[in-house]
């Protein structure tokens, strides 16, 4: 599911991995700073041996992902502006990745989660508090 301001800026995106069958199934779009996907394979098959190359990227924004393992979350979403836009319950073994905006969270039961963002990641110039 994906979360979109009044512009139709992606600000979140919700992902249920293994909603279907796909042994690959990859959520985002190529051009974003952010990529996700999930894997169901079987034992024995393999990934190919590789290597992710260096490229020169610009990045202006700091993207998140947060997994849930355990329990429940609540996700405001705000846009660029800072107004509320939409607000999801995040189940374990979901995920949202955050490209946009602003956001906040909720504990809706005892949670266990995982962030994952860019670094390096400076507190100081990289968060604004609303």
């Amino acid at each position: 599911m994906k979360i979109l301001d009044e512009n139709k800026k992606l600000l979140a995106q919700v992902i249920r991995p293994f909603s279907d069958n796909s042994k690959k199934n990859f959520f985002t779009d190529d051009d974003l700073d952010f990529q996700a996907a999930s894997f169901q394979l079987e034992k024995n098959e393999k990934i190919d041996r590789h290597i992710h190359n260096t490229q020169k990227r610009i990045i202006q924004t700091t993207s998140e992902a947060i997994m849930v393992i355990e329990g429940v979350i609540n996700v405001e979403i705000y846009n660029d502006e800072l107004n509320f836009v939409h607000q999801v319950n995040i189940n374990a073994g979901e995920l949202i990745l955050l490209f946009a905006g602003g956001h906040s969270i909720t504990i809706i039961e005892k949670s266990k989660f995982i962030e994952i963002k860019q670094g390096p990641y400076d507190e100081k110039s990289d968060k604004q508090r609303f």
